[in-house]
């Protein structure tokens, strides 16, 4: 899977993103530490989609860009 279908990633089965509740204690915690709730999401996508690569190259790079967002 490439990087531009990330966006089409449903993370919605992971309880971080399905359950209401521990939504709203990673949306507080992420506010405490002033890194938005749309990167972290980024990451974890870019993760899954990656996850069966025995070598992921590029994606150290991918996630500068993605981190690189948060200045």
């Amino acid at each position: 899977m490439s990087d531009s279908s990330l966006d089409e990633i449903n993370l919605s089965d992971l309880p971080l993103w399905a359950d209401e509740d521990a939504a709203a204690i990673l949306e507080t915690i992420a506010a405490e530490h002033r890194v938005p709730v749309d990167v972290l999401t980024e990451l974890v996508a870019l993760q899954r989609a990656r996850q069966h690569q025995e070598r992921a190259a590029g994606i150290n790079q991918r996630i500068e860009e993605i981190l690189g967002r948060m200045d």
